[in-house]
């Protein structure tokens, strides 16, 4: 009876992670669908190869974008979502201070 509890628990765990990995795929792809909506081709493309690069960026400037589009109620250009990710960039950055003392 042991060994078929085992099997039992592993299938539930087996079946609860390929269950979380389609939702994962799901939300993604609704991420992606609303993006190309929200986006004009070139941010759209632009945006694409920053997830690519820097995935923590693509989530922050993804949360933007959506909160951005409910305000204005029309697509970003490429410029404006340049302007975005530098800022958000620029924000994420540790300030690094040198300073040196002369003896």
């Amino acid at each position: 009876m042991g060994e078929e509890e085992g099997v039992a628990h592993v299938r539930k765990k087996k079946h609860a992670e390929q269950q979380r990995l389609m939702e994962a795929r799901k939300a993604e792809e609704q991420l992606k669908t609303t993006l190309r909506i929200v986006l004009e081709e070139a941010a759209y493309n632009r945006i694409t190869n920053v997830k690519l690069a820097n995935p923590q960026l693509f989530l922050a400037a993804a949360q933007n974008i959506l909160g951005i589009y409910k305000r204005i109620e029309r697509k970003i250009t490429d410029n404006e979502l340049l302007t975005l990710l530098r800022r958000l960039k620029e924000s994420n950055e540790k300030e690094t201070k040198i300073s040196f003392e002369r003896k």
